[in-house]
């Protein structure tokens, strides 16, 4: 951890940033704020809410595939039949554009992208420059994560409407994914001077997390969590992602009542019941977490979740289910690629631990070529650790650690390197902090660090 001390403080701008969310949080609550983990997971930024104008609210949870059931499906069927009616109608075309992209967030169907992207560019045609359809643009962009791509179109809009506190989130988000995080923090600080809202104290969040600044993290997230007059998802994912932060501070209680919260304005809000999951893994009850996460893999098919779901079943012994679930999680990354999202760093994460290292390593140098991020270095150090080049793995890993990661899974990766190449010391801190920051990051995971632990005793 003497490596986290010698990082350099952080610009002036994220400071900045932090203290005002706290000063906020003083007079929001009286006082101050009282300071998810998988090895397969997508970018958060490209889930973090932002104002757009479909956010439809829905009274039951999200159904994969098709329209039926769905508000957010009825709204896409309408926008369609007004741009039947009216070709050349620029404001349906845009809002279908961002309904897609809505249905994308419930359905996790990354096929969706394509009519979404067809959509604003429509839309474009239409009128040309047009500061709000670029910005979806950008959303698309960031779902398939075209970082680069992104942060070029993000910053068409912001010239083009300089106030416009969407675009500024875009450039945020591109930023980070982009591992250049001294700029994300000096856009977070211009976005947040526009406005504080759920859509700029989610990414201020984020980037305090990504520091290792949980008490600023949590500070920030519980003011977007609070946010009046949210549509009912943008409130459950905000409070889920409360949780996530609560399991981090150690208040595993106050997590699972951010979760039950969630789920309370969304029923069977996948990132919820996941973190039930991993809340379930972290206290032994391992036949209650993998009822978590299928539920959550049965609304959402994400990676992340069946991925949990594998892991959880192999480490309570049922190997078939967990060879299943694994079949199913490679058939969902291939769906992601097929859609032309970029998944290296997932792809490499999910070959280092159930599949070929080999492969691990080349999608993790892609990755970490285009994009220098710390989840790219993690990705790199955890294939050579899989391959048994662990003097290399552990440059790499102290990378992934360059900003002061709290990551468990990080930690976990950076002891298990540590055990490799001899140093206990390192060893013993790294996997004691992923244990005690999230004991149920991983059920396999977590059972690996208590053993690599024990093994060093």
């Amino acid at each position: 951890m003497n490596a986290h001390a010698r990082h350099p403080l952080a610009p002036a701008a994220i400071g900045a940033i932090l203290a005002i969310t706290v000063a906020l949080t003083v007079g929001a609550c009286g006082g101050p704020a009282v300071a998810p983990p998988a090895s397969f997971a997508l970018p958060r930024t490209t889930e973090l809410p932002v104002e757009s104008p479909v956010t439809a609210p829905r009274s039951s949870a999200p159904r994969p595939g098709g329209t039926a059931g769905s508000p957010t499906g009825a709204e896409i069927e309408r926008l369609r039949a007004a741009i039947a009616a009216d070709p050349r109608d620029v404001v349906a075309r845009r809002d279908l554009g961002f309904a897609l992209v809505q249905r994308v967030r419930e359905t996790a169907d990354p096929s969706l992208y394509e009519p979404a992207i067809a959509a604003f560019d429509a839309a474009l045609t239409l009128q040309p420059e047009d500061p709000t359809a670029l910005v979806g643009r950008a959303a698309v962009q960031l779902g398939r994560h075209e970082f680069e791509a992104a942060l070029a179109t993000a910053r068409r809009a912001v010239e083009r409407s300089p106030s416009l506190v969407a675009g500024h989130a875009a450039i945020v988000d591109a930023l980070i994914e982009l591992g250049r995080y001294d700029e994300a923090d000096e856009a977070a600080g211009i976005m947040l001077g526009l406005r504080v809202d759920l859509t700029t104290l989610a990414r201020v969040s984020y980037l305090a997390e990504l520091r290792g600044r949980l008490p600023a993290a949590v500070a920030a997230m519980r003011l977007a969590a609070a946010s009046s007059g949210l549509p009912p998802e943008n409130a459950a994912y905000v409070t889920a992602l409360l949780g996530n932060l609560l399991v981090y501070s150690g208040k595993p209680d106050a997590a699972e009542a951010a979760y039950r919260d969630a789920l309370a304005l969304v029923p069977d809000h996948p990132a919820s019941l996941a973190g039930l999951g991993r809340l379930a893994v972290g206290s032994g009850r391992l036949d209650d977490a993998i009822g978590y996460f299928e539920q959550a893999s049965a609304i959402v098919p994400l990676p992340e979740y069946v991925v949990a779901l594998g892991e959880t079943q192999a480490a309570a012994g049922r190997t078939a289910d967990a060879q299943r679930s694994e079949e199913l999680a490679r058939a969902e990354i291939q769906l992601f690629r097929s859609a032309g999202v970029g998944i290296d760093v997932e792809l490499a994460l999910f070959e280092a631990d159930h599949g070929d290292p080999a492969a691990a390593l080349r999608h993790a140098r892609l990755a970490h070529a285009a994009a220098p991020t710390v989840r790219a270095a993690d990705a790199v150090a955890w294939a050579l650790h899989r391959l048994g080049r662990d003097a290399e793995a552990a440059m790499f890993s102290a990378e992934a650690l360059r900003l002061g990661s709290i990551d468990p899974v990080v930690h976990y990766h950076a002891g298990a390197i540590a055990v490799a190449v001899g140093d206990a010391a390192a060893a013993r801190r790294h996997l004691a902090l992923a244990l005690a920051t999230d004991p149920g990051f991983s059920a396999t995971g977590a059972a690996d660090a208590r053993r690599l632990l024990d093994s060093l005793r």
